[in-house]
């Protein structure tokens, strides 16, 4: 927000030359607060600002001296968001001089930018977001796995109301993955953010580990799938740990035999048993697990068939702090993710 430059008035019956003149910024976004940048237009001392807000709070502010030319900036106010109206005067002590003086004031509140996996599309390259005030325009930058600058966007609006589900799209190269989303939103009232998403997960794909009927063991035949599976997660960590702070999810499944609770619990008891085989053999990540029994299928099936596809687990890499990176058939199910102590 620019300075506003004003001109005193004098009152009535004043003869002294104008000796001081003031600017005022009387706009400013939450976190600050209006301003009043005074300038000595000789040498002067004892400039003081007496000032009552319409709330009936007052305020004063003081300078003890100025030179010629010497410019102070003082704050106005307690920063609380919102309009405000102010009453009092200006003055100086010597030269002995003083006038009346009004403002109106706006502190914005902070712009909020909302966001979420459902409204985020990165095989085409679309983000959806909302404001929390009248919507003005945005920017994207998109960072890949490796730190470097994939592509960006922008994006005018038209004062879309606080709350509306805003479009804005980037360009970036084919087969490139996104690892974060460096998002600059500004309102249509001059609030602005700087938000940054984190999007990235990878699936890690992988050989199924076969567990025996109504075993959560992992058998020793078993063990050189998950051998595989941890060189591609080392892989995928080497890469991209600079970057960003991951965590390792493992999901486990069951097929439709059997009493949906017991595949369910069984579920847990397999998802827990290969995180801790991964901890075990090296992966020094966070790891979080959880059952879902026989309600995501891979295989679609009738109850008590025999599939082994979805006797399965899934090992899924996602952002430290994010929600865990699972969508889709996931979504309309619950399962409680536990962290491996």
């Amino acid at each position: 927000m620019r300075w506003i430059v004003l001109a005193l008035v004098l009152s009535a019956g004043v003869v002294h030359a104008q000796p001081i003149s003031y600017q005022l910024k009387l706009e400013v976004p939450a976190g600050q607060k209006p301003q009043i940048r005074i300038t000595g237009a000789t040498q002067v001392t004892g400039v003081k600002l007496d000032l009552v807000r319409d709330d009936g709070k007052h305020f004063t502010l003081e300078q003890r001296t100025l030179a010629r030319n010497q410019a102070v900036t003082l704050s106005i106010g307690d920063g609380a968001a919102g309009k405000a109206s102010y009453k009092g005067t200006i003055s100086t002590q010597q030269p002995a001089w003083s006038d009346a003086i009004e403002l109106a004031t706006v502190i914005r509140p902070a712009l909020k930018v909302g966001y979420d996996a459902e409204h985020l599309d990165l095989d085409k390259h679309v983000l959806q977001l909302t404001m929390s005030r009248p919507a003005g325009a945005a920017t994207v930058t998109a960072i890949g796995e490796d730190g470097s600058t994939l592509g960006e966007g922008a994006a005018t609006y038209e004062r879309q109301a606080p709350g509306t589900w805003l479009a804005i799209s980037w360009k970036q190269p084919a087969g490139a993955r996104v690892l974060m989303l460096k998002l600059h939103a500004e309102s249509a009232d001059a609030g602005v953010t700087d938000v940054e998403l984190v999007p990235w997960s990878v699936t890690i794909d992988h050989e199924d580990v076969k567990f025996a009927t109504d075993s959560a063991v992992i058998a020793d035949s078993e063990q050189a799938k998950l051998a595989a599976s941890i060189a591609k997660i080392e892989e995928i960590v080497k890469r991209s740990e600079k970057f960003v702070k991951m965590r390792l999810y493992v999901a486990g499944h069951t097929d439709t035999v059997g009493p949906s609770a017991k595949n369910k619990q069984l579920s847990l008891d397999r998802a827990r048993a290969i995180a801790q085989y991964f901890k075990n053999h090296g992966i020094a990540l966070p790891i979080a697990y959880a059952g879902f029994g026989e309600e995501v299928l891979k295989v679609p099936t009738k109850d008590n068939t025999d599939e082994a596809a979805n006797r399965r687990a899934d090992y899924v890499l996602g952002p430290v702090g994010a929600p865990p990176p699972f969508k889709g058939p996931y979504a309309k199910t619950h399962a409680s993710w536990a962290d491996l102590k």
